[in-house]
């Protein structure tokens, strides 16, 4: 018998409204785990409009920045706290490692909320050209940074309670109101995320969450009146249905897709160290990451010592029981994705990539006992893979390296941004300047050199006043959900505002 785990609607916990639920089970075992209500359309109505409530006449886009970013800290307090039993939670849920969990993904969700605060109280929501601090509030041309109002976030399966925390903090940091849909195989950490807002002081309706599936709940949540943002994170096809579906809500989208992320391997590289990068880079959580480093474009003059190398850090790699700290790799989250990721690479041999190595389900006395082996696939290489192969486009979401030849830096170049894809890229190379010049001309929007970095636990700085204020205007999370207003007041004549000429008209 699961668990019964409830939803969240206006600061309480609920059933869905005719009492619908759907099992979760744990994808190590197959063992039903929890209960989960399956939310329709009238659930989503009344989520939407308990936050819809909150925003438009509750206290919390009211309060001042400190008071909210008060709330934010004491919820990453309690997820400090509550650590261990969050990450078993998000283990038995999802399938990743009882190490990975403890040591990234609640780190992440805590260091989120962090963040969230931090920018909360620093990044004001007024700026005035040569004005700073109160001096803002007397310019007579400045910029306003306002709420958006409801946002809607669908969040993924693969980082369940990272991606929540990633969503929720800064919309509600901004002043927003939440409905948000975790993955229906993914669901219980979200869920006790939003209890814990709850109990950290939340006002009600500020937050809300909604579970079901996404063709259904998801669908009617994209589509609901009273949404001013659809915030998803998923696959290209489904985060192009939102877009058309919140369009024609009224609803503004912002996607975060796919990727089909490069590393490239220079001829001067230092080869231990590119090989630990690129295993590290996809091998993690079983490649199942948006940002996972699924291609490897290798100089010619050093590809076959490079691919001997991660041979070798694939075969040390521990797959097993994802609750044992020795174990590297655990399973997928389901059977259906360990079994994309064997279709995925018996293409890619049908169309002439060599199997290095993995390739399979671990087969009898590979797992421990009571493990089930069908959701399981193991580290898999594939060299001498064409460029434009399907297993060098197609994002697989599995634990599957494709490793491309590349001539020179110029074709590595083109076969690196030869992808529809650019989310992230690393390059590797022991001359820092070559390195730089070849990652400026990737087309990907965020570039290592010498490193992956599938996991950044930076906290924010000490301090009352950030460093660089416009590093941090620019790349703070915040404004992403918040629209920008530029206001002018002509009415006291000051010479900082040019003139309205309004003689053209005669008048």
């Amino acid at each position: 018998m699961g668990e019964h785990f409830p939803r969240y609607v206006d600061g309480r916990p609920a059933q869905a409204s005719d009492g619908a639920t759907f099992r979760s089970f744990e994808p190590a075992t197959r063992r039903h785990l929890a209960d989960v209500p399956r939310c329709g359309e009238a659930d989503v109505r009344e989520a939407v409009a308990a936050a819809r409530r909150a925003f438009d006449t509750g206290p919390w886009p009211r309060m001042e920045p400190p008071e909210r970013a008060a709330i934010l800290r004491r919820v990453a307090g309690r997820l400090a706290e509550e650590s261990p039993r969050l990450a078993e939670l998000e283990v038995r849920d999802n399938g990743t490692t009882l190490r990975k969990a403890l040591g990234a993904d609640v780190p992440g969700a805590h260091a989120a909320f962090l963040w969230s605060a931090w920018w909360a109280e620093h990044m004001s929501d007024r700026l005035a050209r040569g004005h700073t601090g109160a001096d803002t509030a007397a310019a007579p041309h400045y910029l306003r940074w306002h709420p958006l109002g409801v946002v809607a976030a669908i969040v993924p399966w693969n980082l369940p309670l990272l991606l929540a925390a990633w969503r929720i903090a800064p919309a509600i940091a901004a002043g927003n109101t939440c409905v948000i849909k975790p993955a229906s195989f993914t669901s219980l950490t979200a869920l006790e995320l939003v209890r814990l807002l709850h109990e950290c002081g939340l006002p009600p309706g500020v937050v809300n969450v909604v579970t079901g599936p996404g063709g259904t709940t998801g669908e009617s949540l994209v589509r609901a009146p009273g949404v001013d943002l659809v915030a998803f994170t998923g696959s290209d096809a489904v985060g192009e249905s939102v877009r058309l579906g919140a369009a024609g809500a009224g609803a503004a989208t912002r996607l975060n897709l796919g990727g089909k992320s490069p590393n490239v391997v220079l001829r001067d590289a230092d080869l231990d160290r590119a090989a630990a990068g690129v295993a590290w880079g996809i091998f993690l959580h079983n490649g199942q990451v948006c940002m996972a480093g699924s291609r490897a474009v290798v100089h010619a003059d050093v590809h076959d010592e490079f691919v001997e190398r991660v041979r070798e850090l694939a075969g040390r790699l521990v797959v097993g029981d994802p609750m044992s700290p020795a174990t590297d790799l655990g399973p997928l989250v389901s059977r259906n994705q360990a079994r994309t990721a064997q279709r995925f690479t018996r293409l890619g041999v049908s169309e002439g990539a060599r199997l290095v190595c993995g390739g399979r389900a671990p087969e009898a006395g590979e797992l421990p006992e009571g493990l089930d082996a069908g959701a399981y696939f193991l580290p898999t290489v594939l060299s001498e893979v064409a460029p434009d192969s399907t297993v060098a486009q197609e994002e697989i979401f599995g634990p599957v390296l494709s490793v491309i030849r590349a001539a020179d830096d110029q074709e590595a170049v083109r076969i690196a941004n030869g992808s529809r894809y650019g989310l992230s890229a690393g390059v590797w190379s022991a001359d820092p300047a070559h390195a730089r010049a070849v990652a400026e001309s990737l087309g990907a929007e965020r570039v290592w050199v010498n490193d992956y970095r599938l996991v950044d636990l930076e906290l924010p700085p000490d301090g009352a006043v950030p460093g660089d204020v416009v590093w941090e205007r620019l790349t703070n999370d915040l404004d992403g959900y918040r629209r920008r207003q530029s206001v002018t007041d002509s009415s006291s004549g000051s010479p900082e505002v040019t003139a309205t000429p309004y003689g053209l008209l005669g008048l």
